[in-house]
C-alpha cells in the first residue's frame, strides 16, 4: 500500500482503479454462455448433475428447498440473529413504502376533452439472486425480496447456492421464511440466471432478475438481457471514501476493510486532501488486518484495486470521484452535506463519520444492492420503483378528438400513412 499524488497517477494505475474487475468478464463469456445454453436446452438434468457438483460434496435429488429444511434452519439460528433480522425488515419496509408515495398519477388535460396519465404496474414474475459461497447473505434476502413484496409482484422466486452440505445456509433460509418467501431453490451462478431467464422443469422463467453476484454471475445477467430485463450489472463491491483533515483515519481503515473482504476482486479507494490522513489509515490497515479471519481476501483486493492518493483541492477529488461513479460512496469530511451536492455518479452516499458503510449493508433500510463498474452513471440502487414500469393510459372525447384532428391527419399525410389519418377522418364522416 502507498500513498500517491492524485495528480501523478500514471495511466496505468488509472485504468486499473477506474476499470476495477469488469475487464475480466471478456475472458469468461464464453464459459457463462455454455452454462446457459445447457440449462436452457437440458434444465434441472444439468443443474442437478454437472453444475451442482462445484457446491455440494454429495448430490442432492432436488433443487427446491422443502418446508422441512426450513424448519430445521431455524434451529440452527439464535435467538439475537432472529431479532437482528426483524429490525432489518422493519426498517428495510419503512424506507421502501415511503417510495411509493412518489408514484403519483398526475393527470394532465392536454386539450379539452383529451386526458394523459400513467398508472403504475408491478412486474408478475420476478427472480432474486442471493449470492454465497464465501459469505452468507441474509441481508440481500431483504434488501431484493421487501420491495418486490411492496411493489405487489405476484411470483417470487428466489436462487440461492448451497454449502457442501447441499443446503442453503440456515440463517439465508430463515430471513426467507420470516418475509414469506416460498419458493426457494438451491441453484447458484450461470446456471441460475439461466434457470430464471430460460425456465426449467422445477423453476419458472421470470420477466426481470435481481442480485448481485460474482463475475459469472454478472456475465449471465448481461447475457440474460436478450430475453428478460435485469436490475443491473451487480458485480463485486466497492467502496470509495473522500476524508478531509477532520476525518477519523481508525473509521476509515474499517470501512475500506469492511469492503475489501467481499473478496479478492473488491475496490477499496480512498482520497484526501491530507497527507497525514492516508499515512495514518495504511497505518490502521495494517493492525486491523491482524484481527481478521478474512485478511487474506482484503489484503489481496487492496493489491488489486486499491489507490490510495492525495489532491491538493476537493475540487480534483470530485472530479475523480464522479468517473469512478462508486457503488459506496462515503464523506467523511466537515461539509460533507454540502460537498454531496456536487456528487452526480454515486450508488449510495454515506454521510458523515458515523455513517460505516455497514449500515447501509445492513439496518438503516436503504438497499445494498447498487451498480458498481462505473455503472452508477447511469443505473440507479435497487428500490421499489425496480421492480414495476408505468403504463401510459389516454381518453378522448368526440370534442377531444376533434381538438387534435387536423394535427394528426397533417402528420400522417405527411408521413404517407392514410390508413392513420383515415382513422380519425372516418369518425367525424356522417351517417
Amino acid at each position: 500500500m502507498k500513498i500517491v499524488k492524485l495528480k501523478d497517477l500514471s495511466k496505468q494505475d488509472y485504468l486499473r482503479v477506474i476499470n476495477r474487475s469488469s475487464g475480466s468478464n471478456e475472458i469468461i463469456t464464453p464459459v457463462v454462455r455454455k452454462i446457459m445454453n445447457d440449462v436452457k436446452n437440458i434444465g434441472d438434468k444439468v443443474i442437478l448433475e454437472k453444475y451442482q457438483i462445484r457446491y455440494s460434496a454429495d448430490k442432492y435429488k432436488t433443487i427446491q428447498v422443502t418446508k422441512d429444511e426450513i424448519k430445521n434452519a431455524y434451529k440452527n439460528v439464535d435467538t439475537k440473529t432472529i431479532i437482528a433480522l426483524r429490525q432489518m425488515i422493519k426498517n428495510i419496509t419503512l424506507v421502501q413504502k415511503a417510495q411509493l408515495s412518489t408514484k403519483k398519477d398526475t393527470v394532465v388535460r392536454s386539450e379539452k376533452g383529451i386526458r394523459v396519465w400513467r398508472e403504475w404496474r408491478p412486474i408478475r414474475k420476478v427472480g432474486l439472486y442471493i449470492p454465497g459461497g464465501k459469505a452468507i447473505y441474509p441481508s440481500s434476502v431483504l434488501m431484493t425480496a421487501i420491495p418486490a413484496q411492496i411493489a405487489g409482484c405476484q411470483e417470487i422466486i428466489m436462487c440461492s447456492p448451497p454449502g457442501r452440505d447441499g443446503q442453503i445456509p440456515a440463517v439465508t433460509l430463515v430471513s426467507a421464511d420470516m418475509i414469506g418467501l416460498q419458493k426457494i431453490f438451491k441453484v447458484g451462478g450461470a446456471e441460475a440466471i439461466a434457470a430464471m431467464t430460460y425456465g426449467t422443469e422445477t423453476i419458472v422463467n421470470v420477466y426481470k432478475i435481481f442480485g448481485a453476484g460474482n463475475s459469472y454471475v454478472t456475465v449471465a445477467k448481461m447475457l440474460a438481457l436478450k430475453k428478460v430485463s435485469i436490475d443491473m450489472p451487480a458485480g463485486p463491491s466497492e467502496v470509495f471514501i473522500i476524508a478531509d483533515e477532520t476525518a477519523n483515519p481508525t473509521f476509515i481503515a474499517a470501512d475500506l476493510l469492511a469492503d475489501g473482504e467481499h473478496g479478492e476482486d473488491s475496490a477499496c479507494v480512498l482520497l484526501t486532501t491530507s497527507e497525514k490522513i492516508a499515512q495514518n489509515t495504511i497505518i490502521e490497515i495494517e493492525k486491523q488486518l491482524l484481527k481478521l479471519e478474512t485478511q487474506n481476501r482484503a489484503r489481496e483486493s487492496l493489491k488489486r484495486y486499491g489507490l490510495f492518493a492525495v489532491a491538493k483541492t476537493m475540487d480534483e477529488i470530485i472530479n475523480f470521484t464522479n468517473e469512478y461513479a462508486p457503488e459506496h460512496l462515503e464523506i467523511m469530511t466537515k461539509n460533507s452535506e454540502k460537498l454531496v451536492k456536487k456528487i452526480s455518479d454515486a450508488g449510495s452516499v454515506f454521510l458523515g463519520s458515523w455513517t460505516s458503510k455497514s449500515s447501509g449493508d445492513y439496518a438503516t433500510g436503504a438497499n445494498h444492492v447498487l451498480p458498481t463498474g462505473g455503472m452508477a452513471k447511469m443505473y440507479a440502487p435497487l428500490g421499489v420503483d425496480s421492480y414495476g414500469k408505468w403504463m401510459q393510459i389516454q381518453e378522448c372525447t368526440k370534442e377531444g378528438l376533434r381538438n387534435i384532428k387536423d394535427t394528426i391527419e397533417t402528420i400522417a399525410t405527411v408521413e404517407k400513412l392514410p390508413a392513420h389519418r383515415q382513422s380519425v377522418s372516418i369518425r367525424f364522416i356522417k351517417n
